[in-house]
């Protein structure tokens, strides 16, 4: 295996940085602006996190748990531990809560670089770069707060070291584990993708004759560390009770989320394709309009050359570690889409892989032909800002709707007195909204709450404190509604607007 580790030009250095320089603009920069308001699941990590910071619980009472009770059928909890540290700094906010989607998908770049180098030369390792810092798909989830967002990130640590590994630096392998494993703490789809990834990953190393030390000591590692969330979901499908491993909590949901989003179909799996060919799901956060996930169709054509190119490699014997890597990636991720019910999220283990082989691709193309290698920058800079307008305007004013622009300010103005206020229910499970812009101790919250039904897989608060959730406008009192439907009650004389935020308004109920 020929490994290019023949340090860097002054010139090939200063490509890099102004690549990640640019990759971590477009990541960190106006965090609270695109995507515009807070989703309801930012919102739900973002008051465990501060639940957790200010009491050692969540919203539901459980102390430092493995897995968020949330709604009642779970949420992953990894995203809300890696956050914590960054709110004792800098207090609660829609940035903070994105700062670390932000960082992590920054840092993923300069992981991505150094792979690209070891095993292509300088021309792959900037490819491989600049190609993931300007991909719609990578900007997307390193911009906002879902918390499977950390799974490409956690699954692409891994790999990294799994590679140093492979190259002479056993020891490498515990990290490769340990990361792999918090795979497992993002995203519950890891459970499918890392058997499927890791066992012919476990053929490669004993290919290559792997010290069995450094094996067993990785192996070990990645049982430990998976053992808790292991244990979590095995109690949850036996229906047993939660329990307390160490300081973790091992909570019982109301019913476990794999029940409504995984069942084996070749339907998922062509659903999945079909996904790759549309590169849209359908929903408004996972798309990137006309431009796709991965640039289109000439982007899944690039990424299909690179692919041709490993295949070719491997058959002509002449194939590296990474090309088995990625082939082992994209095979396992293909096979987990048979078990999904897919959309971006759920098979976001589907896209770096693709990403690795449009590097691949293009590689091929600028040492064939040389010539391109300007034009092609050119092509990708004004794609670049082509889609920054597009996000910016068009995607930003179809995302206020479904992040409920301005209620969070809605929410604020009312902090003071204690008069009940009203929201309506229209919104997708306000109350989170009003446990994050507060900052509500999950005391203060378990003290007087009422769920519509207290065993749902998504538990509906009707009450807690001075706030009500409902669906029908109460005749008198505070109201926060949406600013379309308080102009038309309040031309109809049923209440009156106090102050607009964004898409909603906080008004007075009555007989006006």
């Amino acid at each position: 295996m020929e490994l290019r580790r023949e340090p860097a030009g002054r010139r090939e250095l200063i490509f890099a940085l102004a690549l990640l320089c640019l990759g971590a603009v477009l990541r960190i920069l106006g965090l609270g602006f695109f995507p515009p308001g807070l989703n309801q699941d930012e919102a739900s990590t973002g008051c465990d996190a501060w639940g957790l910071l200010v009491s050692g619980m969540d919203r539901n009472g459980d102390s430092w748990p493995v897995l968020f009770t949330s709604w009642g059928s779970g949420q992953n909890a990894l995203y809300a531990y890696v956050v914590l540290p960054l709110m004792a700094v800098f207090g609660r906010s829609v940035t903070v809560l994105r700062l670390p989607a932000a960082i992590l998908g920054t840092l993923s770049l300069f992981l991505f670089w150094r792979m690209g180098r070891r095993h292509g030369g300088p021309v792959m390792g900037l490819c491989a770069l600049g190609l993931l810092a300007i991909d719609p798909w990578h900007l997307l989830i390193s911009r906002w707060a879902l918390e499977s967002n950390l799974l490409p990130f956690c699954l692409l640590l891994g790999v990294f070291f799994l590679d140093l590994a492979l190259a002479d630096r056993p020891w490498c392998l515990l990290p490769a584990a340990g990361a792999l494993a918090l795979g497992l703490y993002a995203y519950g789809t890891a459970f499918l993708f890392l058997p499927l990834f890791l066992l012919p990953c476990c053929f490669l190393l004993l290919r290559r004759r792997f010290p069995l030390l450094p094996f067993l000591a990785a192996l070990g590692l990645f049982i430990l560390m998976a053992l808790p969330i292991f244990l979590c979901n095995l109690r949850n499908q036996l229906g047993l009770e939660s329990m307390k491993l160490l300081c973790f909590s091992l909570p019982r949901l109301t019913q476990t989320r794999q029940t409504a989003t995984m069942s084996f179909s070749l339907q998922n799996l062509l659903n999945a394709l079909k996904l790759l060919w549309k590169q849209s799901d359908g929903l408004p956060w996972n798309s990137a309009g006309p431009f796709g996930l991965l640039w289109g169709l000439p982007g899944l054509a690039l990424s299909l050359g690179g692919l041709s190119c490993s295949v070719y490699r491997i058959a002509r014997r002449r194939g590296e570690d990474t090309d088995y890597i990625a082939l082992f990636a994209l095979a396992a991720s293909l096979i987990s889409c048979l078990f999904i019910h897919v959309n971006v999220n759920r098979v976001n283990f589907l896209f770096l892989p693709l990403v690795w082989f449009q590097a691949a691709g293009l590689r091929a193309l600028l040492e064939a032909l040389p010539i391109l290698r300007i034009p092609v920058c050119v092509l990708l800079l004004c794609a670049l800002v082509f889609l920054c307008r597009y996000c910016l305007t068009q995607q930003r004013a179809v995302l206020e709707p479904a992040f409920h622009t301005g209620l969070l300010e809605a929410v604020s103005s009312l902090e003071e007195g204690d008069e009940p206020v009203w929201i309506t229910n229209k919104v997708n499970m306000p109350y989170v909204y009003v446990l994050f812009a507060r900052g509500t101790p999950p005391e203060e919250f378990q003290a007087d709450l009422v769920y519509a039904d207290p065993d749902a897989p998504f538990r509906r608060v009707t009450r807690f404190g001075r706030w009500r959730f409902g669906s029908v406008l109460p005749e008198t009192g505070i109201c926060i509604l949406p600013l379309s439907e308080a102009r038309k009650y309040e031309e109809d004389g049923y209440l009156r607007i106090r102050a607009a935020f964004g898409l909603y308004a906080v008004a007075e109920a009555g007989d006006f």
